[in-house]
């Protein structure tokens, strides 16, 4: 079973603007590239995933991915027209600020998105969505923001709802940045 990842990654300058208070550009500008870097890395390691797909404005040379221009709509009219280039075809969407992701996290994801035909990966809030896996590309108005899972669910109500660290933990603001290291074992990072 083939997948096609797609990989949001906003513009270098527009990445991580709320960690400001927290970290200074140079540190923010690492921790974001870091974070894609391992993302993309990970899902490279799945063998499901057959290609990754960046989404972004800028072309950057990502070595084992294919640049999705993204044209500047938002970033749900985006995914919504990449999944109308996709239709029919399995895809996830993976948010490129996971540090903690595995490739059992990636395979727990397509492996319920296979059994309920979507998987959604919910935040450690139980509120965003993370990530998004359906069996089978289809229009379903992509709602990424706050508050989207619930969105989302109205929008696919027989998907699966994972909750999994690696999925859940994301990096947007300096409590993020703490939880991701009280859920690593001593000595990590």
């Amino acid at each position: 079973m083939n997948w096609t990842a797609i990989v949001p990654l906003k513009a270098a300058a527009d990445r991580k603007t709320r960690l400001a208070g927290a970290l200074d550009g140079t540190e923010k500008a690492a921790l974001a590239e870091g974070m894609a870097d391992h993302v993309i890395a990970t899902l490279a390691d799945v063998p499901a995933i057959a290609s990754i797909r960046v989404l972004s404005p800028e072309s950057g040379d990502i070595p084992g991915t294919i640049w999705e221009p993204d044209h500047g709509k938002g970033l749900n009219a985006e995914l919504d027209r990449v999944c109308a280039a996709l239709a029919g075809e399995r895809m996830v969407i993976v948010h490129a600020d996971l540090p903690l992701l595995t490739a059992d996290d990636i395979n727990a994801l397509l492996g319920a998105a296979e059994g309920a035909g979507a998987a959604i990966a919910t935040d450690r809030h139980g509120m965003g969505t993370n990530a998004l896996a359906m069996r089978e590309a289809t229009g379903v108005g992509f709602t990424f923001g706050p508050d989207s899972l619930v969105r989302h669910l109205e929008r696919l109500p027989h998907a699966a709802v994972l909750r999994r660290d690696g999925l859940a933990i994301d990096i947007d603001t300096a409590d993020d940045i703490a939880a991701a290291r009280g859920a690593l074992p001593l000595g990590r990072w």
